[in-house]
């Protein structure tokens, strides 16, 4: 934020902007403006005040309007942690979790925020690391091994197998393109196409891939490769998947540090959820890059493991505190595919 007055210090150490009680982390300063990031607090009318060192009294004190840019969702208690988590064009949200550390199913909550049973748990399943609404309606998730699980239309059942692989494949996340073939990834030597009718097509890609997502004709996905750790971009043709070029070098933006999930909003903008205390990473189309929620790592926890929008311009995010997150993005929302928010 910025204020706009008169008789400032230009020297910033020697000004003090409070709303309400907390103080704010002040920026830059001159005579006649502050640059700040306000407090963590949130309300309809904050009181606003400045003084200055030197000064008998503060300043008249201005009332503001703010709401949290980041806040805990969906009634996740204590004992509970989100993992995996996806979204419908209704905006209803899905969420994976396990509850007192043993897997507890599927809830959904409905854009009025409330809370029930979707489907209940799996026998033999400890965690869902990603689940994802495809064409149908049918949800699917994954754990980490050579299967692909799914939930029928509507829920109320448990998952069933839907589609297996070779043995020493694991599959981690997928995502969904314009003609509703499956993209599959994992730590595999290959990126494996599944059709509607189960067909599957292997493309070679050696390398740990963690998360992926469609975007614009294009397959985006993070690995971890003896290059290190980067963002790769493969088109999609109608012969299948094209060479794969990097689309941004995380590992020399971020050294020693993960992609864990990943999504685009409309305007092409990427949000990263890595292990960064500061949680996600933004990349711009023109390659630009920053942690614009590093003020709220207390939230985030020690990162962000899945990405789902909401039908406004809400980034829903798990944290591998286990907590679920709403976050308020400042352009346009993921584009749906078939029923599913992006």
């Amino acid at each position: 934020l910025v204020i706009t007055g008169t008789n400032f210090s230009a020297t910033i150490g020697e000004n003090t902007v409070y709303f309400d009680a907390g103080a704010a982390s002040l920026l830059s300063a001159t005579s006649t403006q502050i640059r700040l990031r306000s407090a963590l607090v949130t309300g309809d009318n904050i009181k606003i005040k400045v003084g200055v060192v030197g000064a008998d009294q503060f300043s008249n004190t201005m009332q503001y309007k703010l709401v949290a840019a980041v806040a805990r969702y969906g009634n996740v208690a204590d004992f509970e942690a989100a993992s995996g988590i996806s979204s419908d064009a209704s905006g209803n949200l899905y969420v994976a979790y396990t509850s007192n550390g043993v897997e507890a199913g599927i809830m959904k909550i409905t854009p009025a925020g409330i809370r029930s049973n979707y489907a209940p748990a799996t026998a033999g399943v400890s965690l869902w690391n990603s689940i994802k609404l495809g064409p149908g309606g049918v949800l699917f998730a994954l754990r980490n091994v050579r299967a692909i699980y799914s939930y029928a239309a509507g829920g109320g059942t448990s998952a069933t197998l839907w589609t297996a692989f070779p043995s020493g494949v694991s599959i981690i996340d997928l995502d969904f393109d314009q003609d509703k073939n499956m993209w599959a990834v994992g730590n595999n030597s290959a990126i494996y196409r599944v059709e509607p009718n189960k067909t599957v097509t292997s493309f070679p890609f050696t390398g740990n891939v963690r998360a992926a997502r469609f975007y614009n004709g294009y397959l985006y996905f993070a690995a971890e490769t003896s290059a290190g750790q980067k963002i790769w971009r493969a088109q999609i043709t109608s012969a299948g998947l094209g060479t794969p070029e990097v689309y941004f070098d995380f590992d020399t933006a971020y050294p020693a540090k993960q992609v864990l999930t990943m999504t685009f909003s409309s305007d092409g903008v990427m949000y990263l959820g890595t292990n960064l205390t500061s949680g996600i990473v933004v990349v711009t189309p023109s390659k630009s890059h920053g942690t614009p929620f590093s003020a709220y790592s207390g939230l985030l926890g020690s990162g962000c493991v899945a990405f789902t929008w909401g039908t406004a311009d809400d980034l829903y995010a798990s944290s591998k505190t286990g907590l679920f997150l709403k976050t308020t993005h400042r352009g346009k929302r993921g584009a749906p595919y078939y029923g599913t928010a992006q």
